[in-house]
């Protein structure tokens, strides 16, 4: 066969695939930006037919007056140099008007005797948005209650706490727990307890005049701010008490669970803020969880106020946050490792945690101790004597066959990250060790997303170019949004447990577990679950066509790790 009858044939066959692609729109352009070809997918995306797309310019029909001088410098760059150029979303334009945003990628095709045409590739991300908005509401909104979840409450408090000093008002944020909630979820069962949940959200809610103040912080845990309650500190504690009295009254209202009348029992913990200088929401939220915990202890009396003589709580935090910076010289941390596995169960890498012994302190957990060491800096110190280990850990096993094939996931802190030589400090490490890169996963948390957007993607292309992988860790529950996702290079989505521990209520987490899953696959990044507990959760997950799991189901963290 001549190679000219090869070429008919393939360009028949690439036209023919490109006419039936309907999820992707393909169109091709001559050097004038004219068009020569329209798939029936770029008919539905942009409105205009075959017919009338032919000969006319993308300049006429798809791009926008204010990004055309661009994109005529793009195509020219684009034939004059016979390559494409990177893919990125665009807002192009639909024969109507209205906007279209789309991931376009480009290319140049030559073939021989003709003239090189450029080949526009767009997905449609309008669905994209659709779910991206859902994704934010629930980023921002307590899936069971509706209420505002800790984010967005602890926004709203920096928004109280801006003012001069001199203009504010006093406010008292309430931390309300209800007693003992677990036994409800324990005899009654989970639909039962959130049943309750959802009783006390309404309540509270008649109760307050707007929803800026009121939260849910996770569990039986709500949030009640009162706010502008005057600059008199004696007046102010009056007018709190009798509002927590007036919310003690309305949750103790008995309730009917499974037929039965039920009697809740709730306590009130109170700060004050406002009158002094500008604290941190979480700071206050700390010091009602203080006052709280007096409330629980008091026999006579369900309320009680956060004061100086609750500091013995702060103090044994900046206990901590000093002897953190002793704790690698004095060898007290140390790293165990968690399986994760498919879906037949085989282990395939494992997620490295950190943990620490104080000879004082005891087994200080994560939770308690990596908040201090972002807050006092230490954590960057600690981050690289974690990679140093990992990096050790992973040479021992590439010695030993049935260990060799194991990756292993390493958490970096944001603020570790941020560090200009984040990138120099890995890439030393990895040649001193001589490890295999291809063995690392980082994973990131979406608090980064706060930062400078292209200076993040540029470190996270550096990273992957040594050979790391990457994974959005707790993907759903803090900045990120979907139209990030098209810009980071990351090969993996992590679903965050309380997700997982929605599945089987079949509630809104387990929709957005869903819709993590089908973005995933849709962008070619693997899906991990954390948190995985019950055989439900697991089969729950594959059923929804996840392919990568973790959690206590399949072994606890552990400083041993057994063999596939």
């Amino acid at each position: 066969m001549s190679n000219k009858s090869q070429t008919s044939i393939c360009e028949s066959n690439f036209r023919k695939l490109c006419d039936d692609n309907q999820a992707m729109s393909i169109q091709g352009y001559d050097a004038e930006g004219k068009v020569v070809y329209w798939n029936s997918a770029s008919e539905k995306m942009y409105g205009y037919s075959a017919a009338e797309a032919l000969g006319k310019t993308l300049y006429e029909l798809i791009i926008p007056a204010p990004m055309q001088d661009d994109v005529k410098a793009a195509v020219a760059w684009m034939f004059e140099h016979r390559e494409g150029i990177p893919a990125a979303r665009l807002d192009l334009q639909h024969k109507s008007g209205s906007p279209v945003p789309v991931y376009s990628s480009h290319t140049v095709v030559e073939v021989a005797d003709q003239q090189p045409i450029m080949f526009c590739m767009d997905a449609d991300l309008r669905a994209l948005e659709v779910v991206e908005a859902e994704v934010q509401r629930l980023s921002y909104f307590d899936s069971l209650t509706e209420l505002p979840n800790r984010r967005l409450l602890l926004e709203r408090l920096d928004g109280l706490t801006k003012a001069p000093v001199l203009e504010r008002n006093i406010s008292a944020l309430m931390l309300i727990d209800i007693d003992n909630f677990h036994s409800i979820n324990d005899s009654l069962g989970f639909d039962i307890g959130d049943q309750v949940l959802t009783h006390c959200a309404k309540r509270l809610k008649k109760l307050s005049d707007t929803q800026d103040g009121l939260a849910r912080l996770g569990k039986d845990e709500f949030i009640f701010v009162y706010s502008d309650l005057g600059q008199d500190m004696a007046q102010a504690a009056t007018q709190a008490e009798q509002c927590a009295r007036c919310i003690l009254e309305a949750l103790h209202h008995p309730i009917t669970l499974n037929k039965s009348i039920h009697k809740l029992n709730v306590r009130i913990g109170i700060t004050l803020f406002g009158h002094s200088g500008r604290v941190a929401g979480s700071t206050l939220i700390s010091q009602a969880d203080i006052a709280l915990k007096a409330a629980k202890q008091q026999a006579d009396d369900n309320i009680s106020f956060f004061d100086r003589t609750m500091q013995d709580a702060l103090h044994q935090r900046l206990k901590l946050s000093q002897a953190l910076n002793h704790a690698i010289a004095e060898q007290q941390l140390s790293i165990v490792y968690q399986p994760q596995v498919d879906s037949q169960q085989q282990l395939l890498s494992c997620e490295a945690l950190l943990r620490w012994e104080h000879p004082e302190f005891g087994t200080v957990a994560p939770a308690d101790f990596i908040p201090i060491a972002e807050a006092n800096g230490s954590i960057v110190e600690i981050g690289e004597w974690v990679l140093e280990s990992c990096v050790q850990t992973l040479v021992e096993w590439s010695k030993q066959p049935k260990f060799a094939d194991l990756s292993l996931a390493i958490n970096v802190s944001a603020m570790q990250f941020r560090q200009t030589n984040f990138v120099e400090r890995v890439q030393q490490c990895i040649e001193r060790s001589g490890v295999d890169p291809t063995k690392l996963r980082f994973e990131l948390t979406e608090s980064l997303m706060a930062d400078d957007i292209g200076r993040i993607t540029q470190q996270m292309t550096q990273l992957r170019a040594l050979g790391i992988s990457l994974s959005l860790d707790d993907f759903g529950t803090g900045y990120a949004s979907l139209a990030y996702l098209t810009q980071l290079p990351l090969d993996e989505l992590k679903i965050d447990r309380a997700f997982v521990n929605d599945l089987e209520h079949d509630g809104k987490g387990a929709l957005l577990a869903k819709t993590i899953i089908s973005l995933g696959q849709s962008m070619n990044l693997a899906v991990i679950a954390e948190g995985v507990e019950t055989q439900a959760q697991f089969l729950r997950l594959q059923e929804l066509g996840c392919e990568l799991f973790q959690g206590y189901l399949f072994g606890r963290p552990s400083r041993t790790v057994s063999p596939p």
